[in-house]
């Protein structure tokens, strides 16, 4: 149990992370650009999109909480001393470490998620457009739960990035955790965001093609910003968790992390396929079918990234890189 363990927890909360990040890039950024484009005759179908994506962040946050309770023996396991008492590395664990305190706000943000979603969920929906500069009556602004609702979810990325392997990192330290932050956003803004869009359009009127394509072309570009993101950050960390270049294949670490950089850019791969050549073809069946089809096998070649990253953040970082 203790080989597929930490990686099977690791691997089902950065799924979940990603997806909370998927629900708050929905709403900040495609729902409003899709509204535009829809007009008044979009406004049901997109508050009937927002309350979904709601309940869901909901049921998220509270399956994501066992396994948060879960990271805690996880992490045990490899920081357990054989000749001191379980209490007393328990207690430093949790007390007197900057791992225990991000676990602990991580499960306080997470707590609070879950009645921030569904009594978001109750109230009446409305998806403002984006407003424009110069715009003389500009839409409401942000509104308050959503606000709330953000700000707890990247308060959660926070604490995944100062659990990570960039704690590790002996020189620019705090540039590497704000790059891990920035790499798992993007991350949650792409493929969580893909993953919604997908649910969505399984029925009802969230399934009309006219809405379906309306959040394809607005979640475009948060794709290419994304992506574009989650890039930049990789490689840098890349640098400075490896730091030679004849550690990527001279170390089990580094291996990995090629095996990894190798799945995630066949995904970005497919990923620029159906931008170029699948959201042109959004206005017919036959194209929305293809998409959609190459979108669910963009998920799953994720998933497999997702696998390959809960293996390796169990790993060590090749010798030198630490302090």
């Amino acid at each position: 149990m203790e080989l597929w363990l930490p990686p099977l927890q690791r691997g089902l909360l950065f799924a979940g992370v990603l997806m909370l990040g998927g629900v708050l890039a929905w709403r900040a950024w495609i729902a409003p650009e899709a509204a535009r484009a829809l007009g008044p005759g979009g406004d049901e179908a997109l508050g009937r999109i927002e309350q979904h994506n709601l309940r869901l962040g909901g049921w998220v946050a509270l399956l994501l909480l066992p396994v948060w309770g879960l990271r805690l023996p996880v992490q045990l396991l490899g920081f357990r001393d054989p000749f001191a008492p379980l209490s007393e590395d328990l207690v430093f664990l949790v007390l007197e470490t900057l791992w225990g305190i991000a676990w602990m706000a991580q499960g306080a943000l997470l707590i609070a998620l879950v009645p921030l979603f569904w009594i978001g969920a109750s109230e009446t929906p409305r998806v403002a457009p984006r407003v424009q500069w110069g715009d003389p009556n500009p839409p409401p602004a942000f509104p308050w739960r959503w606000r709330l609702l953000g700000g707890a979810i990247m308060g959660i990325v926070a604490t995944m990035a100062l659990s990570s392997h960039a704690m590790s990192v002996p020189y620019n330290r705090p540039l590497a955790v704000v790059l891990d932050g920035a790499h798992i956003a993007a991350a949650g803004g792409w493929l969580g965001g893909l993953t919604l869009l997908l649910i969505s359009g399984m029925g009802g009127r969230a399934a009309e093609p006219s809405v379906q394509a309306a959040q394809f072309r607005a979640f475009s570009p948060v794709a290419i910003v994304s992506v574009g993101m989650l890039t930049f950050a990789g490689a840098l960390l890349a640098t400075q968790h490896v730091m030679a270049w004849e550690n990527l294949w001279g170390s089990p670490y580094g291996r990995v992390l090629m095996l990894k950089m190798a799945v995630a850019g066949g995904v970005m791969g497919m990923g620029a396929w159906n931008w170029r050549r699948g959201l042109p073809r959004m206005d017919s069946e036959e194209g929305r079918r293809q998409l959609t089809h190459r979108a669910r096998l963009e998920i799953l070649l994720a998933l497999l990234v997702l696998g390959v990253t809960a293996i390796l953040t169990g790993m060590s970082m090749p010798e030198g890189t630490h302090d």
